[in-house]
């Protein structure tokens, strides 16, 4: 016998139903207005602290490149015998305290998912010897030999994000040859795969000093820890942190292999599209071809006037300066300046709205944004501005020329 139970909804037990759903749609809609208002409040606090840094940063470069210029200048000048360790000391000192502001920078970018893929063609070999130039560079002091070997079967021509691709090797290799116990370093290129369009490349940096105990393989990977070493001159603890966000942005994963007192193997794997035409070869500096131009020098740091017209003044660049951007509109407008370097950061008037003014009556004159920016995320407001090219503070000398030359011949950006 089957017993069929009819249940009869009243109008007041609707009415009830009614009301339940009303008062749950009222809750998740304040629940939902009240975690939008929460995102909003954490995107503005975000935005807050991302222009607090840039700002900061800005200001903490400029007087280091102030004392990174100055100290080259005095290395190249002939100092005297006793002099020579305390500048190399200020030169490496400085040059670590520029590092670790781009570090900190680079880290809260990640944080913030303002850091973006960028696709262009490099050459591979040219790339991995570059980055070894640059490290040995930075730890000269150490004489840690960086030893290359490139798979020779590797296409040279890739397409793929050069630029953090660079910073991923310079952390390792800067890693390897800290915890080196100051032997060779090796970084290996090997490819993994190579199809018709595109390559898997595997990338190795080896060092043969003390490893890394098991149990701290995790640690080195957060901010600020550090292992002991021989050498403890610098290090900020921000490297590999920064190696796995960047290589997560890749699709890639850090992989550690060490044995104590035998040495450590960290490596990872990318794949490239292959660029079957090829790429053409960096511009070199002719640096006759920029004697003899009239250049205009716009910051308001007297300091760095006086820097950057020694640097131009060098190879044969006449110079003017000037303290704003109000005073760069009113001399550009009553002279004949073949190009302008423009601070961003002055009062009165910032360089992009001395640029926009310029351009409202001037579109063919190069000018060139000299700023602590990241191109990555500044360059495209900058170029719809008018600027020509962007260059990063603190740089170095062949940086500028080259900068100089590539606005002055075509107003194209590196």
């Amino acid at each position: 016998m089957i017993l069929s139970v009819n249940i009869s909804i009243t109008p007041l037990l609707l009415s009830l139903l009614f009301c339940v759903f009303g008062i749950l749609a009222i809750i998740i809609v304040i629940l939902i207005l009240k975690n939008e208002k929460e995102k909003r409040k954490n995107t503005l606090k975000l935005a807050e602290t991302l222009a607090f840094n840039t700002t900061l940063s800005h200001e903490l470069r400029t007087p280091l490149y102030a004392v990174i210029a100055i100290s080259k200048s005095l290395l190249e000048n002939a100092p005297k015998a006793s002099q020579i360790e305390d500048l190399q000391i200020l030169e490496r000192a400085s040059n670590y305290l520029v590092k670790l502001i781009n570090d900190s920078l680079l880290l809260k970018r990640i944080d913030a998912q303002k850091l973006s893929l960028h696709q262009e063609s490099f050459d591979i070999d040219k790339l991995v010897h570059q980055v070894a130039k640059t490290v040995e560079k930075q730890i000269a002091f150490s004489d840690v030999k960086i030893i290359i070997k490139i798979d020779p079967t590797i296409p040279n021509h890739l397409i793929g994000d050069p630029v953090k691709l660079s910073q991923i090797l310079i952390n390792l290799l800067n890693n390897a040859a800290k915890f080196g116990e100051k032997k060779p370093v090796y970084i290996e290129v090997v490819a993994q795969n190579i199809y018709e369009k595109n390559c898997v490349i595997y990338f190795k940096i080896i060092d043969h000093g003390k490893g890394i105990l098991k149990e701290d393989q995790g640690k080195i990977l957060k901010h600020f820890h550090q292992l002991e070493s021989k050498n403890k001159s610098f290090g900020s603890g921000l490297g590999l942190p920064i190696v796995v966000s960047l290589l997560k942005i890749l699709n890639s994963d850090l992989v550690i292999k060490s044995t104590v007192n035998k040495g450590s193997e960290f490596s990872f794997s990318l794949n490239f599209k292959i660029n079957s035409k090829g790429i053409k070869d960096n511009l070199k500096v002719n640096k006759t071809a920029l004697k003899d131009l009239i250049v205009l020098v716009v910051d308001d740091n007297q300091i760095n006037q006086v820097i950057t017209i020694k640097t131009l003044e060098k190879i044969g660049i006449k110079a003017m300066s000037c303290h704003s951007g109000l005073e760069a509109i009113q001399l550009v407008a009553s002279n004949s300046f073949d190009l302008v370097l423009m601070d961003l950061h002055m009062p009165v008037m910032t360089g992009e709205e001395a640029t926009k003014k310029i351009r409202s009556t001037n579109k063919s004159i190069p000018i060139v944004a000299l700023t602590a920016l990241e191109k990555d995320n500044h360059w495209k407001e900058l170029s719809d501005l008018g600027f020509s090219a962007m260059l990063h503070k603190p740089y170095e000398e062949e940086e500028l020329y080259k900068v100089l030359l590539l606005a002055h011949n075509s107003g194209n950006a590196l």
